[in-house]
């Protein structure tokens, strides 16, 4: 009997796991196609093809679906960086922030879910600030040197993830194009190089 009831646990957990996967990819779909103001929960069950309660039993408001729907964008957006091949250092930095802008510029909404700002009063202001605080942790961490737990390189590469939001924010704001603010990030990452190096940087 165990074994029955497990295996109708874990094939109830697998059905639960795609539903959800479901429902977010049908909101990041509306979210990146109509903006913040499309995600209403009856029109979404509606694209999903299903009753409005399902999005209230999983996500219970439209508070819990953008939480939600911010984890998935930032675990979209790390993917994005922590997927690009160890190669020579410096083709690698310039190849995460190549790979963290396509991310950006490929889920603007859903980019701006991510930041947003949270009022501090607010149940949600937790969890954003962790998010961003992962964000942050992840992308040092894959721009860092093999061997640099916490080190020169760890502290140095604060500003060119700082540079990089910066330069996400504008992207997503209409306020630069991505030619305008491509090279300098990649400046950044060619004077951290020599950084590394122990040269002068110019």
């Amino acid at each position: 009997m165990s074994d029955l009831s497990s295996a109708y646990e874990q094939a109830k957990s697998a059905a639960r796991d795609t539903l959800r996967a479901r429902l977010l990819q049908v909101a990041s779909e509306r979210l990146e196609a109509e903006g913040f103001e499309a995600l209403s929960m009856r029109p979404l069950a509606r694209a999903a093809g299903c009753s409005t309660m399902v999005f209230y039993t999983e996500f219970q408001s439209k508070d819990g679906l953008l939480e939600a729907l911010a984890d998935d964008v930032t675990d979209r957006l790390l993917e994005a960086v922590e997927t690009v091949a160890d190669i020579d250092l410096n083709v690698h930095r310039r190849a995460v922030v190549s790979a963290y802008l396509d991310a950006v510029t490929a889920m603007p909404q859903g980019y701006r879910v991510v930041v947003r700002p949270v009022p501090s009063a607010h149940a949600a202001a937790a969890g954003s600030q962790a998010r961003q605080q992962r964000l942050r942790d992840r992308l040092v961490a894959a721009l860092r040197p093999e061997g640099d737990a916490e080190g020169a390189a760890a502290r140095a590469l604060q500003g060119l993830v700082l540079a990089l939001r910066g330069a996400a924010d504008q992207l997503v704001a209409g306020q630069a194009e991505r030619t305008d603010v491509e090279p300098a990030l990649l400046a950044l990452v060619e004077a951290g190089a020599h950084h590394d190096a122990g040269a002068p940087s110019a």
